[in-house]
């Protein structure tokens, strides 16, 4: 993981993860784990996401005027 880069979706620098790996190792590791096992597999929930239009302006009204966000 590059440090001094802005933290991911989740809102973790590397820099944290680094730091506090040691405390927290179990915690993700379990849930990888949980994921892994689950009955229809965990892992293709990491992908998705709710997809929101906002607009840019007031007054939108071309998709150029929103913005995507998830």
């Amino acid at each position: 993981l590059p440090t001094g880069k802005a933290p991911g979706p989740d809102g973790f620098t590397a820099e944290f993860l680094r730091a506090c790996w040691t405390i927290i190792k179990a915690d993700i590791c379990a849930a990888f784990d949980k994921l892994y096992t689950m009955n229809d597999g965990g892992f293709h929930k990491l992908n998705e996401a709710l997809l929101v239009l906002l607009p840019k302006k007031p007054d939108a009204s071309t998709l150029a005027d929103y913005r995507p966000m998830s």
